[in-house]
């Protein structure tokens, strides 16, 4: 067994033995995590946008159902126009689905409830590229189907979550075969246990740290899930959070490269502040295994990385959000990579910065319930690569371990409308500008570090959207979420004087039967 297989077995074994032994402890309740893919998001964010779900945070996803749950039941108490409390309602309605014991008594290990129900979808798509800015032309209408078997006993939670689901075949993010007549996945699952002071979670699931409209920087959500180990210690005030997983292997001229990644994020919370500081580690090498320097979640990666010669790659973030009560909620996120500090005059210390940044603006108020949005986001050309090859990217079977793209930025802006009972309604215009710069490509050479640019590689392609995203709930059960709208590309795919006008849509229409609890 592998370092990280001790660490998770002590990990859960500890965690049931403290769960059991300790009577006190014992009496904590556990939730289900809601998926960051959930309509449950669609209407905890127009809350949210209007002043609601105070209790979470704005910078870590996701969200237990106990969390939202709560937050909906405040949002009903409040005074609310109709279509405003049809959100609180609709939230409850869709995390039904995670809630294991509707009765109000509290499970224990002696005394645990169990649930399963399934889900079954359709999917029309005018592109397999999830990211519609730059959607490609493979259209197609596919079925898929989801089951999910979860288990609550007291301070432990647990939940298997398979889906078939034919739309993969046609995701270049995707890396499973794509010739199959049907394709499918295991889409969450994990053991969780959960109590006053801290949590551990051992298994897979998508998780984003950064404004909760986009994808975050050092952790996004932009990957499909992969298992991991995840802790937290501390309080909803201040805590730790630290994540580590092995990525697929690189195959380099000189052998095959284990990959690992760590990160971790320091969280504050006073009053509608909230302040985060990330650092991400990404270490490799041919037999390469789990380090306990880098598992540990209070060491500092940048000083072992320096004073104990650990081969890897180190970015550090840092990222803020405020709610402001009559005047929205204001997030931003910064991430920085390559940065020289050590003092060496040599063109190979010269390589060129790596960096990210984003900023949102939710919730601001326009007339009555309605509410303006916007956001900008920015990767350089470097980001998620380092000069040792494909065995430093920062990515996971391919994709990148926070954003799928680099070398782009993105401004968006909009209207959050509250018009219709149980429906979100966004209008947006989106403008978006992409360079050649890939981390998929090998690391420019020393040679070559004063004249690469840092930002807007090659041939730029600009990318100008108008749209409408959003989701409804048609009756309890069923439910349509969906982002449609018309790109106008110039110089399209990275080809001068190129230009496209396209259609580029996704919609997902799902029905979730009521489920079995025994």
């Amino acid at each position: 067994m592998n370092r990280i297989g001790r660490a998770i077995s002590i990990a859960v074994i500890g965690a049931a033995a403290v769960t059991f032994a300790s009577p006190a402890i014992a009496s904590a309740q556990a939730s289900l995590y809601v998926p960051l893919d959930d309509i449950a998001y669609r209407f905890a964010d127009a809350l949210i946008a209007r002043g609601e779900l105070r209790g979470v945070s704005l910078l870590e996803r996701p969200y237990t159902a106990q969390q939202l749950s709560a937050g909906a039941d405040t949002a009903l108490s409040h005074a609310h126009s109709a279509v405003v409390k049809s959100y609180a309602i609709a939230l409850r309605t869709a995390l039904q689905r995670y809630v294991v014991d509707t009765t109000g008594a509290t499970t224990s290990p002696d005394n645990p409830a169990f649930f399963a129900n399934a889900d079954v979808f359709t999917t029309a798509q005018t592109s397999g590229q999830r990211e519609l800015m730059l959607a490609d032309t493979n259209s197609s209408i596919t079925g898929g189907a989801g089951f999910r078997l979860a288990m609550v006993a007291g301070p432990v939670a647990a939940v298997i979550h398979p889906i078939i689901d034919n739309r993969l075949n046609n995701d270049p993010d995707f890396a499973g075969k794509q010739d199959r007549v049907i394709a499918g996945r295991t889409q969450d699952a994990y053991v969780s246990g959960q109590w006053k002071y801290g949590s551990i979670f051992a298994g897979r699931m998508v998780r984003n740290w950064g404004p909760s409209s986009l994808q975050g920087l050092q952790l996004g959500s932009a990957p499909y899930s992969y298992d991991q180990l995840y802790t937290q210690i501390g309080t909803d005030r201040i805590h730790m959070s630290a994540l580590a997983t092995r990525l697929d292997d690189a195959f380099q001229p000189d052998g095959v490269y284990a990959r690992y990644f760590y990160t971790h994020r320091l969280s504050v919370r006073w009053r509608d502040l909230e302040v985060g500081a990330s650092e991400g580690y990404l270490a490799y090498g041919i037999g390469r295994s789990y380090d306990p320097t880098l598992l540990n979640p209070l060491n500092i990666y940048a000083l072992s990385w320096r004073n104990e010669h650990i081969a890897g790659n180190l970015t550090i973030g840092g990222s803020m959000a405020l709610r402001t009560g009559r005047f929205g909620n204001y997030s931003t996120e910064l991430l920085l990579g390559n940065r020289q500090i050590d003092s060496c005059a040599e063109l190979t210390c010269q390589e060129p910065a790596s960096y990210g940044y984003s900023a949102t603006a939710e919730g601001v108020p326009l007339f009555g319930d309605q509410r303006l949005f916007a956001s900008y986001s920015r990767l350089s050309g470097l980001a998620y690569r380092a000069k040792e090859g494909p065995a430093g990217q920062y990515s996971s079977l391919g994709v990148g371990l926070g954003q799928a793209f680099s070398d782009y930025d993105e401004l968006k802006m909009g209207i959050d409308l509250a018009a219709v009972p149980y429906t979100t309604i966004r209008l947006y215009g989106a403008y978006r500008r992409q360079g050649q710069g890939d981390y998929h490509l090998p690391f420019p050479p020393p040679a070559a570090y004063p004249i690469t640019p840092g930002f807007l590689q090659g041939i730029v392609e600009r990318v100008a959207r108008v749209g409408v995203e959003g989701g409804g709930m048609i009756a309890p059960g069923f439910e349509l979420t969906g982002d449609v709208g018309v790109n106008h590309a110039t110089n399209s795919d990275h080809l001068p004087g190129v230009t496209r006008n396209q259609i580029a849509a996704q919609a997902r229409f799902q029905w979730t039967p009521r489920g079995l609890r025994f």
